[in-house]
Order: C-alpha cells, then structure tokens, then sequence
C-alpha cells in the first residue's frame, strides 16, 4: 500500500483538460517533487490530493483510503501546505494554530508545545497574538507550514511552501522536513525551484498537459531524456517539456 496512489487521473475546466490519465505513487519516507510548466497539473493534483476537487475520472488514494469516498480518513494522514496563503484573517496566529489543533483532536498542550518550537525555529517568536491579517506573505507561508506540521502528518502534501520565504526559512523548512521524512512521514512538493527539488528532492516527476512524461531519481530522469552527467535538472527539464 502506498501513501500516495494516484490513478488515471482526469480532470477538465470546461474544454481545458488539466489532466488527461495522470498516474504516479509515492512511497513511504520519499521526497517526491511534482514538476511541470504552468498549466500542467500539479496544483489540479494536489488539491484531489486533499480533497479540494474532485476528479472528473480516476482515482487518488492515501494508504489506501480514497479522497472522494473516504475523504475524512484519508485526510487524517495528512498536513497540507497550499499555493496561495490564504487563512482566517480575524484570528491570531494562535488561535489559528489552537484551532487546526482541535480538528484533529490533539491536546492543546502539545499544540503550544510544537507551536513554541516552530515559531521559535521560523524567528516568529512574540508573533502568537498577531493578526494573520498584518502578516507578510513569507510570515504567512511559515504560519501555515507550522500548521501543517502540529497535526504530526503522515504525509505532507506542499504546494509552492516556500514561496515568499527568506533562505534562512527555507533552509529551516527544508531541515524539518528530511527530519519528519527520515521518522518515516512521506512527502509531496510541487515547485518550480528546480535547483531547490534537484538538492532537495529523492524522487522527481514531471508532469506535461496533464500527463507524466518522466519519472525517477534524477539519475534515471538524464538517462531517459538521453542528457548527459553533467547536465542539472533544469537541463532535463526543459528538453523534455519541449520534446512534447
């Protein structure tokens, strides 16, 4: 079983098709970076992902539960990072992270336990009672991050987490979540940093209006798109992209 199955994925905006049979897993303890060109898909999958949308046809399943038909236990397993930072504007910084707290029924105790860590390691220390309303888009984006990773996830689900983030924030970001992966969470990251997701990442797929056109570890990306040792992941990415 893995903890992300993703299955003939179909899903269309009108007559736009933004995915036409995407298929791909992840596997416990991977860094799984979802690449493509805009338009692609990878903001379509992830919000299946998290029961967002649903698809049109196919299947998206964690652990094993499926998101459409089994969304509250699927969802369990899951912290969630979106693109676009949008969160309660009217509450403070801890009662939004008191109240993803209780939708997972977790002891307050522990709530300001992870919370004192991470707004300490994100330099957020002394912004508990500030408005999420008067926090920076980068402040915003550590908020939600901290959110994401109180509820002890699974899987980590991050669309464009870092964006807005100084490199300090995202080195500590980046430092939190090999360290959840090596305890065993599983993690999917979209990003168009592809010099961050060649580092960062143990698993790349690439996704092209709507379908996967290439997938492995960067290694065995080069060598299917015929690329040479030296050539970086920006390199395969656009010779791919372009060949479709």
């Amino acid at each position: 079983m893995y903890p992300i199955e993703i299955v003939e994925l179909h899903k269309s905006y009108g007559d736009v098709k933004a995915l036409q049979g995407l298929s791909f897993s992840v596997e416990s303890g991977e860094i799984y970076g979802l690449l493509g060109p805009n338009g692609a898909g990878k903001t379509t999958t992830l919000k299946i992902l998290v029961g967002l949308l649903k698809p049109d046809r196919g299947t998206a399943k964690i652990y094993g539960y499926d998101v459409v038909s089994d969304r509250v236990k699927a969802l369990s397993f899951v912290g969630y990072i979106p693109e676009n930072p949008v969160a309660f504007q009217n509450l403070t910084v801890k009662e939004l992270l008191e109240f993803i707290g209780s939708l997972r029924g977790i002891p307050k105790d522990e709530v300001y336990d992870a919370m004192e860590y991470y707004l300490d390691i994100f330099n957020l220390k002394g912004k508990q009672n500030e408005l999420i309303s008067s926090l920076s888009r980068g402040m915003l984006q550590k908020v939600l991050a901290t959110a994401a990773f109180i509820v002890k996830p699974k899987v980590l689900i991050m669309d464009e987490p870092m964006a807005g983030m100084d490199p300090e924030a995202q080195h500590v970001f980046k430092e939190e979540v090999r360290k959840m992966v090596s305890q065993g969470v599983t993690a999917l990251i979209s990003s168009h940093l592809l010099d961050m997701v060649e580092k960062f990442c143990t698993k790349v797929g690439i996704i092209h209006k709507g379908r996967l056109i290439a997938e492995g570890g960067l290694e065995e990306i080069k060598r299917k798109a015929e690329s040479g040792e030296e050539a970086s992941l920006e390199d395969v990415f656009l010779k791919l992209v372009k060949e479709k």
